[in-house]
């Protein structure tokens, strides 16, 4: 019976023990990141001890989590790009996630309208557009700034609107636009994927932690370094990647840059390893 009793001790000690990761969603369309997180955690398990992970059940839109994880009460990481104000309020983990490829934008556009975009080549070329986007997200600031014309709308709207002709090009990450394209079964809605046009911007996507968890903070900076330096952080990023990024034809699309003017003064860009190129390929 005493030994019963402290095992049962013992197991309630550990759990208490475990630190507590309550991130925000587990859409399949986060998995790449929730992998990386639970990969990140687990190689710190000798520093930091065992952990236990949740989210809520309610999906929540990027205004309200990231408010949320200040406090940390609901939410105490969070993923999204970044900006001054973010990096001030929230801890930013500086190892971007998909290596920047959610820089990399093409677009969801009506069927049949392809000929309205084969011609453009520069910035200006792009004003004749109305852009989709969602509330919060961090390239309304990069098309703006661009002098572009954006609608936003939640992210579930935004394929309805775009049929709807609210708005004429959905810019989806490279990383994103295929499986959306095939999950929402988009071409039975009359929408196809522009062959053409490749927006690119500086858009670091991080994991953020609540000010009130820095000792969270310093795990996950610990085991994103350890990934990078063991080839575990871009296993996964070919993993996810690869077939998307070779569906898109990256060399064969005309290259529009866009200045990001949320850009904080510390983004890592001196360090390759965590970019990706175009011309990369898998080792």
């Amino acid at each position: 019976m005493l030994a019963l009793w402290l095992a049962l001790l013992s197991c309630q000690t550990h759990a208490e023990s475990a630190m507590e990761v309550r991130y925000i969603s587990d859409a399949p369309r986060y998995q790449e990141y929730i992998e990386i997180l639970r990969t990140a955690l687990d190689k710190t398990i000798p520093e930091y001890g065992p952990y236990v992970t949740s989210h809520p059940e309610a999906e929540m839109n990027e205004p309200r989590y990231m408010a949320d994880a200040i406090s940390g009460k609901s939410v105490n990481l969070v993923w999204g790009s970044t900006s001054v104000e973010r990096e001030r309020t929230l801890i930013p983990i500086r190892i971007p996630l998909g290596k920047g490829l959610l820089g990399y934008r093409i677009g969801l556009i009506r069927a049949g309208e392809q000929a309205r975009f084969s011609g453009v080549k520069t910035r200006d070329d792009l004003k004749r557009f109305t852009f989709g986007m969602g509330p919060g997200w961090g390239d309304i600031a990069i098309c703006r700034h661009a002098g572009l014309t954006v609608w936003i709308d939640p992210y579930e709207k935004l394929f309805k609107m775009l049929t709807a002709g609210r708005f004429d090009f959905y810019s989806r990450g490279v990383n994103e636009i295929f499986t959306e394209f095939q999950a929402f079964h988009l071409s039975e809605q009359g929408i196809a994927v522009e062959k053409d046009l490749l927006l690119h911007s500086i858009y670091p996507f991080y994991f953020f932690v609540s000010p009130a968890e820095p000792r969270l903070a310093s795990r996950l900076k610990m085991g994103l370094e350890k990934m990078l330096n063991d080839g575990s952080f871009d296993a996964i990023f070919w993993k996810y990647n690869q077939a998307n990024i070779e569906r898109a034809g990256l060399a064969r699309r005309h290259v529009i840059e866009l200045a990001n003017p949320a850009l904080p003064p510390d983004t890592p860009l001196d360090d390759h390893r965590l970019w990706f190129a175009p011309s990369a390929r898998r080792p």
